[in-house]
């Protein structure tokens, strides 16, 4: 069994992916779509997308997930 310093690590990695998903999400919507969201959105997305991509393996931490990504 991992201990909780472990599972911190594997979030983290997952984390520079979920911002530059994001963010380049948003860089095809201002380009293609000519829409643009507010910085408060874009973090939103990026929570939720984090959320979605660790739902599987830390499906009972969404709480630390979001502690993690609003500390950025």
């Amino acid at each position: 069994m991992e201990g909780s310093g472990s599972t911190d690590k594997s979030r983290w990695k997952i984390v520079p992916a979920v911002i530059w998903w994001t963010i380049w999400k948003e860089r095809n919507s201002r380009n293609f779509d000519n829409k643009s969201s507010p910085l408060h959105k874009i973090k939103i997305n990026c929570i939720i997308t984090c959320c979605y991509w660790c739902s599987s393996e830390y499906i009972d931490d969404f709480v630390a997930i979001v502690d993690i990504l609003g500390s950025l």
